[in-house]
C-alpha cells in the first residue's frame, strides 16, 4: 500500500471533544490534555430557519496548544473568560475523510499545521487526523516504510519521529 491509497478515514480519530464558539479557555484547557478540540455550531451560531441537525456537527474552528500558549502568553487573565471563537484558529483547513495520506501531508504541509478536521459529504465532521496519526500508519507499514526510508538507517524511535514532521514529509512528497 502507498500513501497515495492509504485512505485518512482509516487513520482518523473518529470520537473527537467538541465544544462551542460560547465556551471559554478555562473550559477547554481542562479537556485539552487528553483530547483535541474542535469547535462546532452551537445554538449561539444559529438562526430560527437553521435547524438542521447536522449543522451542529459542522467545525468552524479548533483551538490548539498555540492558540492557548498566545491567548496566556499575554499575561491577560481575562483572556481565561474570553470566548473560544476570539482565539480559534480559522478559517478552519479540513480534508475529505476518503482523501489520502499523501493529500492530507500535502494540506498539512501547504498550511503550516499538524491536524486536520476529517469531513463528510456536507461538511460534517468525521474525525481529526494529525501528523503522529501519520506517523503512526507509515511506521506500521513496513513495506512503505522501507520504501519512504531507502538506506536510512532507524537508530532511534524519538530521533526518528522528530525528523518525520519536519523533514519526512516533504522528502516523501517529492518522491512521489
Amino acid at each position: 500500500m502507498s500513501i497515495e491509497s492509504m485512505p485518512v478515514s482509516s487513520h482518523m480519530t473518529r470520537n473527537v471533544r467538541t465544544e462551542t464558539a460560547n465556551q471559554n479557555i478555562s473550559a477547554a484547557c481542562k479537556i485539552m490534555h487528553e483530547h483535541h478540540v474542535v469547535i462546532v455550531k452551537g445554538n449561539e451560531e444559529h438562526h430560527d430557519t437553521d435547524i438542521d441537525s447536522n449543522n451542529y456537527k459542522k467545525p468552524i474552528g479548533i483551538i490548539t496548544e498555540r492558540d492557548v500558549v498566545k491567548a496566556i502568553g499575554s499575561l491577560d487573565p481575562s483572556l481565561l473568560t474570553v470566548p473560544l471563537r476570539q482565539i480559534m484558529s480559522k478559517p478552519l483547513v479540513t480534508i475529505s475523510m476518503n482523501s489520502s495520506i499523501k493529500d492530507a501531508i500535502q494540506t498539512m504541509q501547504h498550511n503550516n499545521i499538524r491536524r486536520l478536521i476529517t469531513v463528510e459529504n456536507g461538511g460534517v465532521m468525521a474525525g481529526i487526523i494529525t501528523y503522529k496519526d501519520i506517523f503512526r500508519a507509515i511506521m506500521s507499514n513496513q513495506d512503505l516504510t522501507m520504501s519512504l526510508l531507502g538506506d536510512k538507517m532507524l537508530v532511534e524511535p524519538k530521533s526518528v519521529y522528530d525528523q518525520f514532521g519536519e523533514y519526512w514529509f516533504s522528502d516523501i512528497l517529492q518522491r512521489r
